[in-house]
């Protein structure tokens, strides 16, 4: 198959909403200029009274600073003050210019100039924080999108190289049968009747896997039999050995909300998988503890460990992260080369509890 390219950011195409934005500001931007320049025109020609159209130019330049940035806003006000205090000293009117007002008067003019820049450093700030906050949207986001393809990618692989793979060599099993019985049609031979029994065994087993698979998806009885009995359940479908260290009664049928318990129990699953694939361990064991509002899950193993200075992506640990951050808890691994690994997972009973 052939591999799809992904484009580099700089060669994908702009964002449709993103430009119809920027066009829409730069549009206000340009009336706003107009405005302001009208409003300065209209002093030096003397259309009407200068002390309005002033105010009326002060008020443009208030109002674009939440359409420029802070650079430009501020550079606007800089150039309203130089047109003011030269219209002042040098405007029509004689050497004190038709303006009713002294510049220099720290009741007027300096007090416009301070508000003016106060607007501006508040308007920056209000557009600096919405893009902070769309900026971790967006990353957030990408995150759930990646463990969601993570986890996709995770099932694919099982259903090819499990049930795939059996169903594969059902249908090889039954293709020799068929040979048997053909080359014996009225005296079925002891090797078709053995590829028969052969090929429902297979069956029987892939049947067993896509039922598994399934299970992955979505722990059906995780809501009838409580995380507790459902961690139970996977420490015996696990593949390897692995000890329950806690009475499954501690963590009883709704004790959560559903699609929290539904988290925790992905995290202790990808938890016990690492350890099946990586840890080497010869013992892997689950243990829970619940103190207070707290409850507190962990999976360890006596394995070769990692380095967690160059944690591998391949662990999952990024996806368990951003479960645990979606129920409010706190995830710690812990792993030294050599000496095993520990994952806890500490969460609240509440989603709306603090970490």
């Amino acid at each position: 198959m052939e591999a799809v390219v992904e484009p580099p950011v700089s060669a994908r195409p702009p964002d449709r909403g993103r430009l119809l934005r920027l066009g829409r500001v730069g549009i206000r931007g340009l009336l706003l200029n107009a405005a302001s320049l009208g409003l300065a025109l209209g002093m030096i020609a003397g259309w009407a009274d200068p002390d309005l159209l002033l105010d009326a130019f002060w008020i443009t330049l208030a109002i674009g600073a939440f359409f420029f940035n802070l650079r430009m806003a501020l550079l606007r006000l800089l150039a309203g003050c130089v047109f003011v205090i030269g219209f002042s000293a040098f405007g029509p009117g004689g050497s004190a210019g038709v303006l009713e007002f002294d510049p220099l008067d720290l009741g007027g003019f300096p007090l416009l100039v301070v508000i003016s820049i106060v607007v501006a450093l508040m308007a920056h700030r209000v557009s600096t924080t919405a893009q902070r906050y769309a900026a971790l949207y967006r990353q957030a986001s990408d995150r759930l999108v990646t463990a969601q393809e993570d986890e996709r990618e995770r099932l694919a692989r099982d259903l090819h190289d499990r049930v795939g793979q059996t169903l594969t060599a059902v249908v090889l099993t039954l293709d020799t049968a068929e040979a048997a019985l053909s080359a014996e049609p009225h005296a079925p031979s002891s090797l078709a009747q053995t590829t028969i029994r052969r090929a429902q065994t297979l069956a029987a087993a892939a049947l067993d896997e896509a039922r598994q698979v399934a299970t992955q998806l979505r722990p059906a009885r995780i809501h009838e039999v409580g995380l507790g009995g459902a961690l139970h359940d996977l420490a015996q479908s696990a593949g390897i050995p692995v000890e329950v260290r806690f009475d499954p009664a501690i963590l009883p049928p709704g004790l959560l909300e559903p699609e929290r318990e539904i988290g925790a129990y992905r995290i202790m699953q990808e938890a016990v998988g690492n350890a099946a694939r990586h840890s080497r361990a010869a013992h892997v064991w689950i243990s829970a503890e619940v103190a207070g509002d707290l409850i507190t899950l962990r999976v360890a193993d006596d394995g070769i460990g990692f380095d967690q200075s160059a944690r591998s992506r391949g662990l999952g640990l990024a996806g368990m992260q951003e479960r645990a951050d979606s129920l409010r808890g706190r995830l710690d691994v812990r792993s030294t080369s050599g000496a095993g690994t520990t994952v806890e997972l500490v969460i609240p009973f509440s989603a709306g509890a603090a970490r």
